[in-house]
């Protein structure tokens, strides 16, 4: 396993050549989320990582509108590709650009926020032709899918092993607005100087999330950084190819990547504590070891509208004040006749009980009964609101 890191500042570099690095990621301010180099910056970079053998990839994952793309893609012609050995791209229409476009140059794509099945991911692979030589997957992966798919994919994987785990993004300016004072000069700034500021829940006692507006838009992170440094023997074991160390967030002491990668190296757990304990961040594992993010899906429903089957009838469609329910018949062993009394369960917990005096079709015709499929129309009750559940009382 090999580890990745970025490359923001030239001080990085030298850290990276000491913790004997081989490749490293740049990332400009036009065409990385959170890159902070000019393109001549960028191309500088490069041409030094290659003097010191490592190997450097240009990075562009931000996500683009038409408006955006048409914009940015003409500064492609100022980066340098003759330094960078590849390219990592996230939106479709640039890594649709960069096959048709530059078809010498490598592909890592990252999949991070998109495709989690592997039909989808390979189909990603085939379209490229050879092209890609890596593919970035998301840390929602727990580690048994993670091994299962590094086994059937016939391309390089990469996995985040310390960083932050991004939320939420919106390219709309969220912060912008709060901070200033429609002042046109302070807003080109964010492009310059990104706002930074931590959020926290009105509805919960969560807070601290971190929250961080440039001229990509708003980014929300967890309040704690993924970590799997304690799991990389089982990363090793699984084959993983490329684990990412992401510190471009942290205040980095000298010796952080260095640390890791003698982890890497060489596993010790103690070690791996250690670095954990003097990581500047509080940190999980998110979903590694096991991904139940949808367990809660169930304790979400309304109880009150779950279908029971016996003398079930259908649901209300429709409610028209002082005039008529309408309800559709949902059950092929179930009638509604004129004289049968019924019994409806609102969606808040109350419960209605009335007479069908008269029934009517959507032609206003009247009906003696009604079976499943149809819509009918009876008297309205009050305090019954649509998706109503409809009982045979």
């Amino acid at each position: 396993m090999k580890l990745i890191s970025y490359l923001q500042k030239e001080e990085d570099l030298i850290r990276a050549k000491e913790a004997g690095l081989e490749e490293v990621i740049i990332g400009t301010d036009v065409f990385s989320r959170f890159g902070s180099l000019t393109i001549d910056k960028a191309n500088d970079l490069a041409k030094k990582c290659l003097a010191l053998k490592i190997r450097p990839v240009f990075e562009w994952d931000v996500l683009m509108v038409q408006t955006k793309f048409e914009i940015i893609v003409p500064k492609l012609n100022e980066v340098d590709f003759n330094s960078f050995k590849a390219i990592r791209v996230q939106d479709p229409g640039a890594f649709g650009y960069i096959l048709e476009h530059y078809p010498n140059l490598p592909i890592q794509l990252n999949l991070e926020t998109g495709n989690h099945n592997l039909i989808g991911i390979q189909r990603w692979i085939d379209s490229a032709k050879e092209r890609v030589e890596r593919i970035i997957l998301s840390i929602e992966f727990p580690k048994a899918k993670l091994e299962e798919y590094i086994t059937k994919l016939k391309v390089s994987v990469e996995f985040l092993g310390l960083g932050r785990i991004l939320l939420f993004y919106t390219p709309r300016s969220l912060l912008g607005p709060l901070v200033f004072d429609h002042d046109d000069s302070e807003v080109v700034s964010v492009h310059n100087r990104p706002i930074e500021v931590y959020g926290s829940s009105e509805e919960s006692p969560h807070s601290g999330f971190p929250i961080i507006e440039n001229r990509h838009g708003t980014f929300m992170f967890n309040i704690k950084d993924h970590c799997l440094l304690e799991n990389f023997l089982e990363l090793q074991q699984m084959n993983l190819a490329y684990c990412r160390i992401d510190l471009r967030f942290v205040e980095q002491n000298t010796n952080l990547l260095k640390d890791i990668q003698t982890l890497n190296d060489s596993f010790d757990s103690e070690l791996a504590k250690s670095i954990k304990e003097k990581y500047p961040a509080k940190v999980i594992r998110g979903y590694y070891q096991v991904n139940k993010s949808d367990a809660l899906f169930s304790k979400l429903k309304n109880k009150r509208t779950l279908r029971n089957d016996e003398n079930y009838l259908g649901d209300i469609l429709e409610v028209n004040k002082k005039k008529h329910l309408g309800l559709l018949i949902r059950n092929e062993s179930r009638q509604l006749k004129v004289g049968d009394q019924i019994e409806i369960r609102t969606p808040d917990g109350k419960v209605k009980n009335t007479v069908i005096h008269e029934l009517k079709n959507s032609k206003h015709e009247s009906l003696e009964e009604a079976s499943n499929g149809q819509v009918v129309f009876f008297s309205h009750v009050s305090g019954v609101s649509v998706k109503s559940s409809v009982y045979l009382a």
